[in-house]
């Protein structure tokens, strides 16, 4: 038994390591190995992982448990745990999630997006503040109908913002790519 597990375990590693081979950009695929290659091969059965090039240092290592077909020829989420790795430290989002299908994770140059019908959230990696920061942008409607837009910083704070500053956010995530899983290298479409 112990031999098979032995076996077990060798083939595992040389499975994350293929996975990994087929990373996006500039990155090499043993720089994805040294970053994500023990995520990836500690994933269970139904989990699906993606690595994006959005213009950072390193790929970006995004893992769900639940996928759908777009429509589009895409693997797509609602909801995943995004991975960055900078200067041999992890940063994770424990989770990021859109508000339907219509509205897959999306990811574009330095940013991450989630949507739903009246608002878009764009997360960008903070090289300064070594952390991942968070801002929603939400059309809210009056009880006469009347829109209004908000636009909510990492700490919280609310603040109005004009038509143009929202509709620029809401294009800027159509203009994203839609992030697609797969369960390894041949799903993947690195």
């Amino acid at each position: 038994m112990r031999k098979n597990k032995c076996r077990y375990t060798i083939v595992l590693s040389v499975m994350a390591a293929v996975l990994l081979l087929a990373g996006c950009g500039e990155s090499s695929s043993q720089d994805n190995e040294d970053l994500y290659g023990s995520i990836v091969a500690g994933l269970g059965d139904e989990e699906q992982f993606s690595l994006r090039d959005i213009g950072e240092d390193n790929d970006v290592l995004f893992v769900t448990d639940m996928t759908y077909d777009d429509g589009n020829g895409n693997n797509a989420a609602l909801y995943c745990k995004v991975y960055y790795s900078f200067k041999d430290t992890l940063y994770t989002i424990e989770r990021i999630e859109s508000q339907g299908t219509a509205y897959p994770v999306s990811c574009g140059e330095k940013r991450i997006y989630t949507a739903a019908e009246h608002g878009v959230t764009v997360y960008e990696f903070d090289k300064k503040k070594l952390g991942w920061s968070a801002v929603e942008y939400e059309e809210v409607f009056d009880a006469d109908g009347s829109a209004s837009y908000i636009c909510t910083g990492e700490d919280g704070v609310k603040q109005a913002v004009a038509e143009k500053d929202y509709l620029a956010v809401r294009e800027a995530y159509g203009r994203g790519t839609v992030v697609r899983f797969g369960y390894g290298a041949s799903d993947n479409p690195f």
